[in-house]
Formats: structure tokens, C-alpha cells, sequence
């Protein structure tokens, strides 16, 4: 009996506070990190989107594989992936490669050639990336992770 007055006590004196209903969906710094690993990080950043109470926090990477052309840079890219655990669900070469994490639950990333417009929304990554390297080609890659 006492339990029970001491609960509405708490809950009609706001001592019990509900939990929030927003929270914020971000890949783990290790996947990231094993994603970083697969070449030469050129450039990073990221953004942010809310839905209902939900942060999506979704990380945009630009990596040389050490590839000479668009083709041979995605194949090469996804090769990595695969032998650091990412699993390939969808593609369609030599436009996308889909993948999911199998050691980061609901981690997901798309892989692509290189190209400007991707970023056009993040003129100073471009800045950084004006000088291109003789004969390299880059990929880019958005991660995020998701509810499910």
C-alpha cells in the first residue's frame, strides 16, 4: 500500500517524468571508422534530418581507393567493404552499390563513383576537393543507421 501512494506521490508531483519521445540515429564512430579505412579519406561531413521527433545523422565520405577510373574504383571499394564486413544488398553497377552491415546492426551505406553534384550542397568539401591527383578516382559514400 505504501508503494503504491509513494508512485502517485512521484508521478502527481512530476518527480516521474515520461521518457522522451526524441532520439537520434547515428552510425557508430567504429563503422565509420572501418569505412575510412578502405582508402584516403578526401573529405567528410555530415547532415542532419527530423521526422517526427527522430535526428537521422547521416555521414557523406569521399575516398580514393587508388583506382584509375570510375568502374574500377566502385568494384575495388565494394571489394573492401565486403572483406571488412559490409554485405552487398542491391546494385546496380556502375551506378550504385547498396550495402548493410553485418557487425553494425541497421547500418547502411550507398557507394557510388564520384561526382560533384552529390555535394553541391557542401560548396566548401568541393574546395577541398579542386585539386584533383593525376589519374585518381573517387568514391562516395553515404552512411547512416536506421530504427530497423
Amino acid at each position: 500500500m505504501a508503494i503504491v501512494v509513494l508512485g502517485m506521490v512521484l508521478v502527481v508531483s512530476g518527480c516521474m517524468s515520461s521518457p522522451s519521445t526524441s532520439s537520434t540515429l547515428q552510425v557508430l564512430p567504429a563503422a565509420l571508422d572501418s569505412i575510412r579505412g578502405i582508402g584516403e579519406l578526401r573529405a567528410e561531413t555530415s547532415r542532419e534530418d527530423e521526422d517526427d521527433g527522430i535526428t537521422q545523422v547521416e555521414n557523406l565520405l569521399v575516398i580514393s581507393v587508388g583506382a584509375i577510373d570510375e568502374r574500377e574504383a566502385l568494384d575495388k571499394a565494394a571489394s573492401l567493404l565486403v572483406a571488412r564486413g559490409w554485405m552487398i544488398v542491391a546494385e546496380n553497377r556502375p551506378v550504385i552499390v547498396s550495402m548493410e552491415s553485418v557487425k553494425w546492426e541497421h547500418t547502411h551505406l550507398a557507394l557510388r563513383p564520384f561526382s560533384p553534384d552529390y555535394l553541391e550542397e557542401y560548396p566548401e568539401i568541393l574546395r577541398k576537393l579542386e585539386i584533383p591527383i593525376e589519374g585518381e578516382s573517387l568514391v562516395y559514400i553515404e552512411v547512416l543507421a536506421t530504427a530497423r
